[in-house]
């Protein structure tokens, strides 16, 4: 396992190693995972969860963040968390899918804080955006809690999504 990028309390954030695609597609085979990224939808089938797979080992090698595998300290996968660039702004975007057992824990705001206080010392961004389905208040919380404020509603791919935004601090 790559060593951890960025450590918080609890969690380890790690780039993916080529051999941890089946944690992802572990973690986005879940429906209820899956439920609140797509709304009832199927789960990403296998082309297209390798696709995003690919892309967030190409994020890490040009960018140095990515989508993470997060672990906790003693190297259990819990998640994903960190970064992709929001494709119609271009905007940097904070994201993060944690397992179903593990939700209510704390896991996605500690992820979110800790995750933005590290961006903004290792990338010249004056902002980051984070979005949830408008509906999954659990996860509209996490970003309020991570200190994101509430810029509107947009549709994301025909779905009512929440958009926050997270100036960087001065």
């Amino acid at each position: 396992m790559n060593s951890p990028v960025l450590q918080s309390e609890r969690l380890c954030f790690h780039p993916w190693d080529p051999e941890d695609f089946p944690l992802l597609a572990v973690l986005h085979g879940d429906r209820e995972v899956q439920h609140f990224l797509q709304m009832g939808d199927p789960p990403w089938d296998e082309p297209y969860l390798r696709a995003k797979f690919h892309g967030f080992l190409a994020d890490y090698e040009a960018h140095g963040w990515t989508k993470f595998k997060v672990t906790d300290k003693d190297g259990i996968f819990l998640g994903r968390a960190g970064f992709g660039c929001f494709g119609p702004t271009g905007e940097l975007e904070l994201g993060y899918s944690f397992k179903r057992p593990l939700w209510g824990r704390g896991y996605a705001t500690e992820a979110a804080a800790a995750l933005l206080a590290w961006i903004y010392r290792v990338e010249p961004v004056d902002h980051v955006i984070g979005f949830a389905v408008a509906e999954h208040g659990a996860s509209r919380r996490v970003l309020e809690k991570a200190g994101m404020s509430f810029t509107g509603i947009r549709d994301v791919d025909g779905i009512p999504n929440a958009f926050y935004r997270h100036d960087r601090p001065a």
